[in-house]
């Protein structure tokens, strides 16, 4: 707008001039032709003649110097304009390539996340697996708890009542004694009979000390102590090394006092009885359970000890058969 408006003005100025030179130099010869004019008249018309000239010549380095700024100015505009070109295919460009990038590393995101979730998937179905498996397992280990309980409580029956025929055959200096130790467990007072029992226990009388258990139990059956006397009697056996008996014991507590603080000294040392009896493998089950209901006490501790020692055992074990077959 600003170029073309000065252009305009250029032209109108050259318009003017040139039509008041031709307008004078008209008037001019007129006069002269008429012989009207004088000299000063003449010198007059001159000197504005001269003024116009020179007023042209300047008018003529104007349009000139406006010319130039002109092209000073197109020339600026034309580096404007490729420097703009250049400039937004730069942009473009790194825009393109900031693009593609992004686009690749969205592809590898994708691929790692898909490639996670696979192997996460598959974990969890083999783990799913697994449970069953471990789930069957114990189911099948527990039928075979419930069986060997019930041989081991027939056998146990069959073994009191061959202790009984026994005893009935015993001579009188072994019956007095016995006598004279059933009249001191025969006592009213429930805490004597009590401690008189952990007596007999400390001081590994565990014939006695069972009889004085079980003499509690029956006679002071809602008795504080009562859970305590059922399990000293599996204890007794324990320590007796009578280990099916203890079993026996041991499950009869679980099974009338299942919340009692000694619950889980009793089913540790009813799998320790099954590992002692040459049955690792109810015991191990048996231990593993002491360490998932009771996971942050001492009798968990020990379960744990125990199943690594067994391990140990077992592995020893196969390394030495292996020797052998070499």
């Amino acid at each position: 707008m600003g170029n073309s408006q000065k252009g305009k003005d250029t032209s109108n100025k050259k318009g003017g001039i040139k039509n008041t030179f031709c307008l004078l130099s008209t008037v001019c010869c007129l006069l002269i032709l008429a012989g009207c004019a004088t000299t000063s008249d003449i010198d007059n018309l001159r000197n504005n003649v001269t003024g116009l000239q020179v007023e042209s010549i300047n008018q003529k380095k104007e349009i000139a110097q406006i010319k130039t700024e002109l092209s000073n100015i197109s020339k600026d505009i034309t580096t404007l304009k490729e420097y703009s070109l250049i400039a937004m295919k730069e942009s473009q460009s790194s825009i393109l390539t900031q693009t593609s990038d992004l686009s690749k590393d969205l592809q590898t995101l994708k691929g790692r996340f898909d490639e996670n979730k696979y192997f996460m998937d598959k974990t969890i179905k083999d783990l799913l697996s697994e449970r069953e498996l471990q789930q069957a397992k114990i189911a099948g280990l527990e039928n075979e708890l419930k069986e060997l309980k019930s041989k081991i409580s027939s056998q146990s029956a069959e073994k009191k009542e061959s202790s009984t025929v026994q005893e009935g055959h015993k001579d009188a200096e072994a019956a007095q004694p016995e006598a004279k130790d059933q009249k001191a467990a025969d006592t009213t007072d429930p805490q004597k009979l009590y401690d008189d029992a952990q007596i007999d226990f400390k001081e590994k009388r565990y014939a006695e000390a069972r009889q004085k258990f079980e003499k509690f139990s029956k006679d002071f059956p809602k008795h504080a102590l009562a859970p305590n006397s059922y399990f000293w009697l599996g204890e007794s056996y324990y320590a007796d090394k009578k280990y099916e008996d203890a079993i026996l014991a041991y499950e009869a507590f679980l099974k009338k006092y299942p919340n009692h603080d000694k619950t889980k000294g009793a089913m540790l040392k009813q799998a320790f009885a099954f590992v002692e009896m040459g049955d690792k493998k109810t015991g191990k089950v048996l231990l593993e359970k002491v360490m998932e209901k009771y996971p942050n006490s001492r009798e968990a501790d020990l379960a744990e000890k125990k199943i690594a020692e067994l391990l140990s055992k077992n592995n020893t074990g196969k390394s030495s058969t292996k020797k052998k077959k070499k």
